[in-house]
């Protein structure tokens, strides 16, 4: 089930929207109250989500004696709406870069708010064409942000063949990272000095960009900058601590 839920959020639907075609696609058709109570949600917030997936064409609903009754499309037909809306899009890629190079060599610059909103910058380090080296540390991050990160972005790292070299600052959770390297296709480095911190994240990935995340439940945020010279920059410098550092 849980498989299941990942690989539906991964296809566009929210976690609440796949836990209900989940819920819809084992009653086959049920009343919204019917569905919410198999999935333990607020009955509100239940059909809420139905009219939601009733828009993307997921949900039909028809009338028996009065009462409305549920059902969602079968899997086939949604990956098929998905491939749709994903050959669309892909028909405009040409267009969106074209647009994205309206400004010339200006670096360009992405702010993300909020865990939704970090979440979707990480995403972006799954497209790096190099391997991602980082500063990094979690001693004060975010417990649901921690989770995706280890369950979700971490699988699909591996799963694209990116590797990873980490700078952390000396804490007792970093030490826990870095004895993960191996089946985390990354290698670590803990500098032990203790006027040596990060609180949060800085990502150098391919081939042109810098991901900054704080990572703080009373501080989450997140930007993206595409620029050759900053990416060159910092990058040195990440492989001047690494080599001075390294045993």
């Amino acid at each position: 089930m849980e498989s299941l839920l990942l690989t539906l959020q991964q296809y566009g639907l929210s976690e609440k929207e796949a836990k209900v075609y989940l819920t819809a696609l084992q009653l086959g058709s049920a009343p919204g109250s019917t569905i919410a109570r198999n999935a333990k949600e607020n009955r509100a917030t239940v059909y809420t989500i139905l009219k939601e997936l009733q828009k993307k064409g997921i949900v039909n609903e028809i009338k028996k004696d009065n009462v409305t009754f549920f059902s969602v499309i079968a899997p086939d037909l949604l990956l098929r709406e998905l491939e749709d809306k994903y050959n669309s899009f892909k028909e405009k890629i040409p267009e969106f870069l074209a647009l994205a190079e309206t400004f010339g060599n200006k670096p360009k610059v992405q702010f993300f708010e909020g865990i939704e909103g970090v979440k979707k910058m990480y995403e972006d380090l799954l497209s790096s064409q190099t391997e991602i080296c980082s500063f990094l540390g979690i001693e004060h991050s975010n417990k649901e942000l921690l989770q995706y990160l280890n369950r979700e972005f971490l699988i699909r790292r591996i799963k694209n063949d990116i590797s990873a070299r980490v700078i952390l600052s000396d804490t007792e959770k970093n030490q826990k990272y870095a004895g993960i390297d191996e089946k985390a296709k990354k290698h670590s480095i803990i500098i032990e000095k203790p006027d040596f911190t990060i609180d949060g994240e800085i990502n150098i990935y391919g081939p042109n960009k810098i991901s900054i995340a704080l990572m703080h439940d009373t501080e989450m945020s997140g930007i993206i900058i595409s620029s050759e010279k900053l990416y060159s920059t910092l990058k040195n410098i990440f492989d001047l601590v690494w080599s001075q550092n390294s045993k």
